[in-house]
């Protein structure tokens, strides 16, 4: 009997808790892993680097970015138009970061700061500091965590922000020029661009330019192949042995840096297959793009405090913090305006409406009317 595909268990199951629990672990994963950088301690961040654990740590990004690829193509898929799915976008993009920036800026850096008010108020990089809300990334507010390991980092978690902005663009580029709708070509040039990339990558390893490690461009593929997969959703198999393949080819590929960028092919197939896994739903909300967005400032704070400087306390402080945030960001900013999502997309789909037919020249002897004809409803 031939294992079911990934289109016959989300119309049976439909888009399933694993995604939810992926998410929330995924960004988990991601406050452990700043808890080792946060700390500065040398040793467990050769750990985490290294070859047993290496793989798993290099595997959180992409797994978020294919995560998101498979998801958003889905509600791509599902938009009446593209300024409707734009406008969804910036609705669960920009809500929580700008109260994130705002937070940061306004709140913990005036609190933390070791300059005077005036100070910090007048700094230049103050006022920088808010481009971060229309992806313009600054890590840095006067006078604010200077003498922690990672000296003067706000939220290094902001860096991907400019990367997942890009997919948003990319996938829409490849909506209006039809090769959304067209699965064949969309990975086709999925596929041209990992080769691409991977051939940049051993270009400038050979000239001594580029090391492969951490590489925006990668998350980008992840998301590409993410959406990649569920425009081939109905012939790819559910498999546990493909899953099983994928994770060791993880480990195959993550090791060297020439054909680390091929690693998120197999990490997107692992990845959606976990998040099409149905365990029991006991997560309320969808808490982990506000822990992913405010837990390295906890932990930053944290780690002012030199008795504090381990790695799992700042762990094991942050994360509940982070969690307690994340349900406040959750049911008082993010949910109220997804819940609104419908009206103000209708509203925005209204006035793109009718900018375009104002602006729309109308040819001589042609007569415009509001009325719909028979034959187009």
């Amino acid at each position: 009997m031939a294992p079911e595909t990934f289109a016959e268990r989300m119309e049976r199951s439909g888009y399933t808790t694993g995604f939810d629990y992926l998410r929330i672990g995924l960004a988990a994963a991601v406050v452990l892993w700043h808890s080792v950088a946060a700390s500065g301690d040398a040793v467990a961040r050769a750990v985490a680097l290294g070859p047993i654990v290496g793989p798993f740590q290099w595997l959180i990004l992409p797994m978020f970015f294919a995560l998101s690829g498979f998801l958003v193509s889905g509600s791509l898929h599902r938009s009446r138009t593209i300024t409707g799915f734009v406008t969804l976008r910036v609705l669960r993009l920009m809500p929580a970061l700008s109260v994130e920036v705002l937070l940061s800026a306004l709140f913990i850096g005036p609190l933390l700061t070791t300059k005077t008010f005036y100070q910090y108020f007048s700094d230049p990089e103050f006022f920088r500091y808010f481009w971060n809300i229309v992806g313009h990334i600054h890590f840095e507010l006067p006078g604010v965590f200077d003498d922690n390991p990672m000296a003067g980092i706000v939220n290094i978690s902001l860096w991907t922000v400019p990367y997942e902005l890009e997919c948003y663009l990319a996938i829409v580029g490849f909506a209006v020029f039809g090769i959304f709708a067209r699965p064949k070509l969309f990975a086709a040039t999925t596929l041209f661009l990992t080769v691409a990339l991977t051939a940049l990558i051993l270009y400038k390893i050979s000239g001594g330019g580029m090391t492969g490690g951490r590489n925006g461009r990668m998350l980008v593929l992840a998301f590409l192949w993410g959406s990649t997969i569920y425009l081939f959703k109905n012939h790819i198999p559910l498999s546990k042995w493909l899953a099983l393949v994928s994770l060791l080819s993880i480990f195959t590929l993550y090791p060297l840096p020439e054909t680390r960028a091929l690693g998120v092919i197999p990490a997107a197939y692992l990845t959606v297959f976990l998040g099409l896994q149905t365990p029991k739903k006991i997560i309320g909300g969808d808490y982990s793009y506000g822990v992913y967005l405010f837990a390295f400032p906890i932990q930053q704070y944290i780690v002012s405090f030199h008795s504090l400087r381990y790695w799992w306390i700042i762990f094991l402080i942050a994360l509940p913090l982070s969690i307690c945030y994340a349900a406040f960001s959750w049911h008082c900013i993010e949910k109220p305006i997804l819940d609104r999502k419908n009206s103000m997309v209708n509203l925005i789909e209204i006035l793109i409406s009718r900018l375009r037919s104002r602006f729309t020249p109308v040819a001589p002897g042609v007569h415009t009317s509001n009325k719909v004809s028979s034959t187009e409803s």
